[in-house]
């Protein structure tokens, strides 16, 4: 009922599984590295409690995927590995920048800002850099400040 209301309405597939955000560098040849993490904990979109792991099906899918896509430079490929799904890989977004959860790939030994910053300038992306270790954790914590002061409270006693 609802797509009758939208003209040319996009509905995406309800898809359950392990979510992962994969860290990519593509280089100006077109060879693309891959680290993945587990979305563990998302809030607001982003990953609060993240994981790095090997797959072989999803790196090769997340490859497959930003060559398709004719990707270069930095790129972060979100999907899902399943078990009910017909596909056990389902790739549901790409966006063309580093990934809020990027530090996760620096931190198991990616180098993504270095390597980056060399495709930036023409050197050569140095994919052996890219290399890292499964299971490093991530756990972010989110705070608002203000830089207003905070306005006086009546029930407030003050010297």
């Amino acid at each position: 009922m609802l797509c009758e209301l939208v003209a040319d309405p996009i509905v995406q597939q309800r898809i359950t599984g392990q979510e992962f955000s994969a860290d990519c560098l593509v280089d100006r040849d077109g060879r693309a590295s891959v680290i993945l993490r587990r979305r563990l904990l998302v809030h607001g979109g982003m990953s609060m409690v993240a994981s790095t792991f090997y797959h072989e099906q999803a790196t090769q899918l997340v490859k497959a995927t930003l060559t398709a896509i004719g990707a270069a430079g930095p790129c972060d490929v979100q999907g899902f590995i399943t078990a009910d799904h017909p596909d056990p890989v389902v790739i549901t977004e790409v966006n063309h920048r580093l990934g809020a959860g990027f530090r996760l790939s620096e931190a198991a030994g990616a180098d993504l800002i270095g390597q980056t910053l060399n495709g930036l300038f023409g050197a050569p992306v140095n994919h052996h850099s890219l290399a890292y270790r499964p299971d490093v954790h991530l756990t972010k914590y989110v705070a608002e400040l203000s830089t207003q002061p905070r306005p006086q409270q009546p029930w407030r006693s003050h010297p």
